[in-house]
């Protein structure tokens, strides 16, 4: 066993009783000082069973330093000069709290003069990423582990993790301390290397106000699914399940019992959620017409005692909506209050439910808000993990995530024997992560290499191309797509996407386009938004509401007017109409609804219409008030922060302006930074221009710094 110190961090190097065919990765175990010493013999049980189970070389840092950047430092070196795969970081390590960088989230966006533990964004990306740059800001004066960082203007303004990263954290379990969780699920980690099993069961669930509770989305995932896991429905004994919020007045249930079923191998859950709870259900619906009236009654009873002034609310409600007076009895009554109370708790998985329970899934997605804030001393998604059960790994998320992102990417590699880790590295944002065992794995259905050659041949695009020309595998040749994205031409991927028999790859190869900036991410918007694959249309149409350009206006329109488009489809849809003048939608609409005038119904069509040109007023009147001396700085900062999501482009030059000669430093900051979210506008380049030619004339040094950020964002 070597010993190398790097300030302050004990590292060991550490290669035992290796049966494996590959040697020549190496996975670091991170873990702070009090963890080791008080449970070493089951860390390092674990580090030999990666060693003897997985193939790969395990490497020991001992944190004494409790410092991200010493952390960094040597998970860098190892990356360097042993071919580091991944890190496992276990019990207290530090926390990168990330500032300056939402752009480098799939949704967050909150001003980040609040709070700056809640504005911050808890991110391992600080360790597996070593290109990104950061300017360090010290360590929070409450919570020791969190250290605050700003990504710096020059640092590259996209991820592309080097190794992958997981935590081990435990939460708070009644009766047990965090020492003895971690032990024992080292113990369960270990013992699932010695009894790797095959793929046989996967669960998918959505939950209430998911993707606009679409059904055409459900359905298209299954059938995505079914290619990427194609052993569904062929070998003898394999499921695929699905779970609709639905099925139950109270869902959480039936959803428990099956992540407890010990066949379970992967449960992808799509719902909202919390640090401390997965939010599955809504009001239940019913035709009977007692329930609606108690649902009511819950309703106004929980209003009563969420108001400051129960007398003035009493008297709102009786009036606004001619209910009964007796509808607010008992609002305040000790049983009825309990009584709602558990009604509304019984909707949601909240983390008591969790005490004594098995979860034997064996890799859990979570595909929720908060439920992976891991910066925490308990969050909910590390309860599936750290009990008796088989579950090993759940991947889920530090803040808020987007709805509408391909979150099932990838996952068909778990089939091919690919681990967690090299999984997951693939899918990061800033809030993703990894929790549990990075290392565990199923049985690949057929002998490969898979998980190795992500590493060893990740700069070898030849590889890459044969793989995609042999493979009938999704998932595998969506991966290769990724790995020479590099040296494949657009029109390469233009035929792909077009014209592709598989969805999954079909959807790979748009994935890519719509980052290239060229010609072909409009062409590419423009198929992705009529393919068959609701995914696939539902991304177009959404960056078609991001981009603004011209010729994608007669599809929206089609769409608008098929009444076959899926209910998500149709939101983004009506999102996108805001990029263009009123008038020039209205007339599109009209003449091609005249074509087929029995949809939409009249008094829908001229619902929308209103209300579209009330949104076309309403951002026109907001941009030509940022020139406005008396309007005040929070109205503007409403306006100018808005755009990270609108990207509106029709006063762009209004926009423009205020960047070059508004009179509020703080607020050409802001124009600044908003800017950089127009990456699939239409008029990029035009922003792209303005911008570098204002750094060379800008005098305030933080609006030139975030100008050349919001520069090499557009760029990439």
């Amino acid at each position: 066993m070597r010993l190398i110190f790097i300030n302050a961090l004990l590292v060991l190097s550490c290669v035992v009783s290796i049966s494996a065919k590959h040697i020549d990765v190496t996975v670091a175990v991170v873990v702070d000082a009090d963890s080791y010493s008080k449970i070493k013999g089951d860390i390092d049980a674990y580090m030999a069973a990666i060693n003897r189970y997985d193939g790969k070389r395990t490497t020991l840092i001992i944190d004494r330093w409790g410092h991200p950047d010493s952390v960094r430092m040597a998970l860098k070196k190892l990356y360097d000069s042993q071919s580091l795969e991944g890190a496992v970081l276990i019990g207290d390590i530090p926390v990168a709290m990330i500032r300056d960088a939402q752009h480098l989230t799939s949704a967050f966006k909150m001003d980040q003069t609040r709070d700056r533990k809640e504005s911050s964004i808890p991110s391992d990306r600080f360790y597996d990423d070593f290109d990104l740059q950061f300017n360090y800001q010290g360590q929070d004066s409450d919570s020791l582990l969190y250290h605050y960082y700003s990504l710096r203007h020059d640092s590259p303004q996209t991820l592309e993790s080097d190794i992958y990263s997981a935590r081990i954290k435990a939460p708070v379990v009644p009766g047990k301390d965090k020492y003895e969780l971690i032990a024992e699920y080292l113990r369960k980690a270990v013992a699932a290397k010695q009894n790797r099993r095959e793929i046989s069961n996967v669960l998918y669930f959505a939950g209430h106000g998911y993707n606009s509770e679409s059904l055409n989305a459900r359905v298209d995932e299954a059938w995505a699914l079914r290619r990427q896991f194609p052993f569904v429905g062929t070998r003898k004994g394999s499921r695929l399940d699905f779970i609709n919020f639905d099925e139950d007045d109270f869902v959480k249930f039936r959803l428990m019992a099956k992540l407890a079923d010990p066949e379970l191998d992967v449960a992808l859950l799509h719902h909202h959620g919390s640090d401390d709870t997965q939010y599955l259900n809504g009001q239940p619906a019913t035709s009977n017409t007692t329930q609606y009236i108690e649902a009511a009654k819950r309703f106004f009873r929980s209003k009563m005692r969420s108001s400051r002034d129960t007398v003035t609310s009493k008297k709102y409600y009786l009036e606004n909506y001619d209910i009964p007076a007796s509808w607010l009895e008992g609002a305040f009554d000790a049983q009825t209050e309990y009584d709602d109370s558990l009604y509304s708790a019984s909707m949601d998985i909240h983390i008591p439910d969790t005490y004594g329970r098995v979860f034997n899934a064996r890799f859990i997605m979570i595909d929720a808000c908060f439920t992976g804030s891991f910066q925490l001393n308990d969050y909910i998604s590390a309860h599936y993990i750290f009990n008796q059960g088989n579950t090993m790994a759940v991947r889920a998320n530090s803040v808020n995530t987007l709805q509408d992102i391909w979150a099932d990417r990838y996952v068909g590699l778990l089939n091919e024997g690919v681990c967690v880790g090299n999984w997951v590295k693939h899918t990061f944002y800033l809030e993703t992560h990894l929790l549990g065992d990075p290392t565990f794995s199923f049985k690949a259905e057929k002998p490969s290499d898979l998980d190795h050659n992500i590493v060893v041949r990740r700069n070898n695009p030849q590889y890459w191309k044969k793989l995609f020309a042999k493979s009938d595998r999704s998932d595998i040749k969506a991966l290769a797509l990724l790995y020479q994205a590099k040296t494949i031409s657009d029109e390469k991927l233009l035929a792909l996407q077009e014209n592709d028999a598989d969805p999954i790859v079909r959807l790979a190869a748009f994935s890519l386009l719509k980052e290239r900036g060229t010609d072909a991410q409009t062409r590419a918007i423009k198929a992705a938004m009529t393919d068959s694959y609701e995914l696939l249309q539902r991304l177009g149409v959404l960056y078609a509401a991001k981009s603004g350009d011209s010729s994608l206006l007669p599809t929206l329109v089609k769409l608008y007017l098929d009444p076959a488009t899926s209910v998500r489809v149709m939101f983004h849809v009506r999102t996108a109409f805001n990029l263009y003048p009123y008038e020039t939608v209205e007339r599109e609409l009209n003449l091609a609804r005249a074509l087929n005038p029995f949809w939409t119904p009249d008094k829908g069509f001229a619902v929308f219409l209103t209300n579209l040109k009330r949104s076309y007023d309403s951002d026109r009147d907001d941009f030509g008030k940022l020139s406005v001396d008396t309007v005040t700085y929070k109205e503007k900062k409403f306006t100018i922060t808005g755009q990270r999501n609108k990207c509106q482009i029709l006063y762009l030059d209004k926009f423009l302006d205020y960047l070059a000669n508004g009179d509020s430093p703080a607020l050409r900051l802001m124009t600044a930074e908003a800017l950089g979210w127009y990456v699939y506008s239409a008029e990029k380049d035009r922003i792209i221009d303005f911008c570098a030619k204002q750094i060379e004339t800008e005098k305030d040094e933080s609006v030139r710094n975030e100008l050349e950020k919001t520069v090499r964002r557009l760029k990439h």
